[in-house]
């Protein structure tokens, strides 16, 4: 049982297969990908995404599977029934009604931003301070809420990529060389690589946001930093560019956790970075000092 905060369009699979994925929560906040296969694809509508509801799906009979995540999928079993009246729908629809957080977290999933995989892994992303980065395991992600307090040197910001398979390019005998395709003299594109240090009030973290990631934040092309860095005065202005992005600022950093040991002089990679949403941090806040009281 859970809320629907989204619905995909009907996909069509093979000859004769219809599918539509649903992701739904319920009041731990966790949200899971519901796929309604074939009949079930019209118990709801994508027209949902634009009205101010989010209707109560229950179902039972359902499969648990995994590819690249856990999701739940309708079977020969299954039953499926929406808006129905009982005391458990009831509690739901008042939760959602009462609390603003749950029409928030509605509207972002109906935002256009990431993939639904991208929005419902984001969504289950533990939150953490710094200080407990290095004790992570067993999950994709993490999330900080932090600030940038140190840029690396922006003379290495950008590095040339092989145009095949995007792997950085290797100087041999005067030549460029990509290792992984074995071939020499290839022909490169700019790639960028943004180092940062990030920091909350239980410590730092040196972290590294890739390519496509960099390009969206700065707002700008790998090509463009290249162009600027090669003009008088280009790395400050690259720093400025920079320091307008992140400056001042307090960000929640998605990120990959530690593999293996922890290395505090490792740079870890940034999956997403997004804006605060300061009323679900409020949230998260009355959490985490009531968890200290109760030790």
């Amino acid at each position: 049982m859970g809320l629907v905060l989204y619905v995909s369009p009907v996909e069509n699979i093979g000859v004769d297969s219809f599918k539509r994925d649903v992701a739904i929560m319920d009041t731990t906040w966790t949200v899971i990908k519901l796929t309604l296969w074939n009949d079930f694809v019209h118990v709801l509508d994508e027209n949902l995404n634009h009205v101010d509801v989010a209707p109560i799906i229950v179902a039972c009979g359902l499969h648990v599977k995994s590819f690249y995540g856990t999701y739940l999928s309708t079977g020969y079993h299954t039953r499926v029934y929406v808006n129905p009246v009982n005391e458990k729908t009831t509690s739901l629809s008042t939760w959602y009604e009462i609390g603003k957080l749950a029409k928030i977290r509605r509207d972002w999933f109906r935002s256009p931003t990431f993939s639904l995989k991208s929005s419902i892994d984001i969504s289950n992303t533990p939150r953490i301070r710094l200080s407990q980065f290095p004790s992570v395991r067993k999950v994709q992600y993490c999330r900080v809420v932090a600030y940038a307090c140190r840029v690396d040197s922006v003379d290495n910001i950008i590095y040339e990529a092989c145009n095949r398979c995007l792997k950085k390019v290797v100087i041999f005998q005067g030549l460029q060389k990509c290792q992984s395709c074995n071939l020499t003299n290839t022909v490169t594109i700019p790639r960028l690589l943004l180092r940062l240090t990030i920091f909350d009030k239980s410590g730092n973290l040196k972290v590294t946001i890739l390519h496509d990631l960099a390009q969206h934040l700065l707002g700008c092309l790998a090509t463009e930093i290249k162009s600027v860095l090669q003009q008088p005065n280009g790395r400050n202005r690259v720093m400025e560019k920079v320091f307008a992005c992140f400056g001042n600022r307090a960000f929640s950093w998605v990120l990959h956790p530690p593999i293996g040991d922890f290395n505090p002089e490792h740079s870890y990679t940034v999956g997403y970075v997004l804006h605060v949403d300061w009323a679900e941090e409020c949230m998260w806040l009355n959490k985490y000092i009531a968890s200290k009281k109760r030790k």
